[in-house]
């Protein structure tokens, strides 16, 4: 039987997959002359292709409420495989049916701008891709000295143009613009699409919570941390989420990014990150960063205590944390101490000054069933075995290299998949 978290993942896939397109699929279909049948396939591909697109932009805004179901990440890969199907289809579309004038050149435009903005994000945007090929990684590391990661964001909002284009472009074929019902659901879906995204912006520039930087300062080497003071959040947050922050009044850094909240959920409205300086807005911090600077920060992301909460209170906790990856399983495990829930923690860092909160983590270890394993050093993967517990749920943390090697350990070992939950921040 599918576990609540793969049941909303799969639904998902579903409705941006087939139910969204399906309406206007038919109405298009019913509509085509017959004359058109043997184009059929090519047309509705180019259709299929649109919807994708759409959808794709919706859910780059990141909807809150989609997080909290099947999780950011899951948001985001299926953001880039629907943009990767999407460009194949139009290919397809644009092939298989050759045009002129202005319907060729907003077609061609918009598809240009779609392949050009796929490879560029798949280099700086997607970290799916360059954590797996060191290559890519060290074009990117060169790259942003010149272009930095706030280029890419604005860069990637090309395809807002491409989707315009797209949406005047089929106004302008024949035989697609006299078939009035489907042109009808295609303008209100355009429409809708646009309005959910439009709303979404303006909640991120004007919904966000304001305040300000109580203090910060270097933990470890290359971690900095940050005490955000926010009137009004009041412990709007869950164990082990994570926040997308900006600060408006500094260049450089007024983009959005994403860092694990390290703190338990709490009614004093403040906020501590731990961040470590791997990119071009990290590393600036430090530099330009100041005491009462002014900070947005959109309301937090995250699946850990969903993941918890939709599992057996009884069942044993196991947590394997690798260096920066503490930062949303330090509050997890806090929060979790008194449960009564036997909970083992492993945590290893490549060095001893890299092992983050390691007295916090030693008082948490005096608790009543909270076992503490901390090392500098990767734990062997048969310190990992011996570590995992009967009819245990998993929480991972960490470098993307060890998620993926510490999940393939514990599904070979039995694990349900169903039963480890981690967060990659490879988007």
């Amino acid at each position: 039987m599918l576990r609540k978290l793969r049941i909303p993942l799969t639904l998902t896939w579903l409705t941006v997959m087939f139910v969204i397109p399906m309406p206007l699929l038919v109405l298009l279909t019913n509509g085509l002359s017959p004359l058109y049948a043997d184009s059929a396939l090519a047309i509705q591909s180019g259709m299929i292709a649109y919807c994708w697109m759409l959808t794709a932009v919706i859910l780059s805004t990141r909807p809150h409420w989609l997080d909290r179901l099947i999780g950011l990440p899951n948001i985001y890969m299926i953001h880039g495989i629907l943009s990767l199907g999407a460009i194949l289809l139009a290919a397809l579309h644009r092939n298989a049916l050759p045009s002129s004038g202005i319907i060729a050149l907003t077609g061609n435009a918009a598809f240009w701008i779609f392949i050009s903005m796929a490879v560029w994000s798949m280099v700086f945007m997607a970290g799916w891709l360059t954590t797996r090929v060191p290559l890519l990684a060290r074009v990117k590391n060169a790259v942003e000295r010149v272009f930095k990661h706030e280029f890419s964001v604005w860069l990637h909002r090309l395809n807002l143009v491409a989707v315009t284009l797209i949406f005047i472009h089929v106004q302008l074929i024949p035989i697609v613009n006299t078939i009035r019902p489907f042109m009808i659901a295609f303008d209100a879906f355009s429409a809708l699409a646009a309005v959910l995204y439009i709303r979404a912006k303006l909640v991120q520039r004007f919904g966000a919570h304001r305040g300000k930087v109580e203090a910060f300062h270097t933990i470890a080497p290359g971690v900095l941390e940050i005490d955000i003071h926010l009137p009004g959040l009041k412990a709007a947050w869950e164990a082990g989420d994570f926040a997308f922050i900006r600060f408006p009044g500094i260049r450089g850094l007024r983009e959005y990014h994403p860092f694990s909240i390290v703190n338990v959920p709490s009614r004093n409205a403040r906020l501590r990150f731990a961040i470590r300086g791997d990119g071009d807005f990290t590393r600036a911090l430090p530099e330009k960063l100041t005491e009462g600077a002014a900070v947005e920060v959109l309301p937090p992301f995250g699946r850990y205590q969903r993941f918890l909460d939709e599992r057996d209170a009884a069942r044993p906790m196991v947590i394997l944390a690798g260096g920066i990856g503490v930062t949303p399983l330090l509050p997890v495990a806090l929060a979790y101490e008194r449960s009564g829930r036997p909970i083992r923690f492993l945590y290893s860092a490549r060095n001893t000054d890299q092992l983050l909160y390691a007295e916090e983590l030693e008082r948490w270890a005096t608790e009543d069933r909270c076992e503490l394993n901390m090392q500098a050093g990767r734990f062997t993967p048969e310190e990992l075995r011996d570590a995992m517990m009967p009819n245990a749920v998993y929480l991972i943390g960490g470098p993307a290299r060890m998620l993926r090697s510490t999940r393939r350990l514990l599904v070979s070992r039995g694990v349900r998949a169903d039963d480890i939950c981690y967060e990659p921040f490879t988007w």
